[in-house]
């Protein structure tokens, strides 16, 4: 067998594929209350769930009110425009309309939590933000390059970034090898949601747009025009 590094969820993806932070309930898992809403009222206690979708309450994404509830957890997140935040909310919430289709054609219930919620808006935040350095960088627009450089630094400390992730660290680095080929490389088998995040502040002091696009290559395409990007963004309703 070929020895390489185990397959981890992708860094800017809470729970593997679903790019929202997702975990599956049995059929019935909803609890019935007299008006259906997002809010369930029940905190993450069990560990893996916090493990795989951050902390804070259970949200029920099938609920007629999730968009609004969606915004009501997102508000304190700042984007550098409203055009920003409008492009990362529609790619969020096509993906959520996406998982509850499936659930539903599955039989089963999806539900999400709100700290994994909040942690991808931040997360496509520090995207357009990262963007914003790179056009004014080009541009050589310095009032937008300092105000980005100042909200990099900030996003540090964001709640939504901080509940999930208080570390910020890759942990220790190994090595591996496929026997196949004799390729090496390495990899961080310690690696923290938001690990990426104190090497994008670095990088914000300078002017290598390579080197910030590699650190934020994970993005959504239509939040980094302006930087080279490998992700690209879900095709959403409406569009060719």
């Amino acid at each position: 067998m070929n020895e390489k590094p185990p397959r981890y969820r992708r860094r800017g993806r809470v729970v593997a594929g679903a790019g929202l932070a997702a975990f599956v309930l049995g059929a019935g898992g909803v609890a019935a209350a007299e008006v259906w809403s997002a809010h369930t009222g029940r905190a993450v206690t069990d560990p893996e769930i916090r493990e795989l979708s951050g902390p804070g309450e259970h949200i029920d994404p099938m609920a007629p009110d999730y968009p609004q509830v969606y915004d009501e957890l997102t508000a304190d997140i700042e984007f550098p425009d409203a055009k920003s935040r409008a492009i990362a909310r529609a790619i969020d919430i096509q993906i959520r309309d996406q998982d509850v289709a499936d659930a539903r054609r599955s039989g089963h219930s999806v539900g999400m939590v709100s700290g994994g919620i909040r942690a991808q808006a931040a997360r496509d935040a520090i995207c357009a933000w990262g963007n914003q350095w790179a056009a004014s960088t080009k541009s050589g627009s310095t009032s937008e390059r300092n105000e980005a450089i100042a909200a990099l630094q900030a996003s540090v400390s964001w709640p939504a970034v901080t509940d999930i992730d208080p570390e910020q660290i890759y942990g220790p680095q190994e090595r591996w090898t496929d026997t196949d080929s004799g390729r090496t490389g390495t990899y961080y088998p310690q690696e923290t949601e938001f690990a990426y995040l104190p090497d994008v502040v670095q990088a914000a002091s300078g002017a290598d747009i390579a080197r910030m696009g590699k650190l934020l290559e994970d993005c959504w395409a239509d939040l980094v025009p302006a930087l080279p990007h490998r992700e690209a963004t879900p095709v959403l309703d409406g569009q060719d």
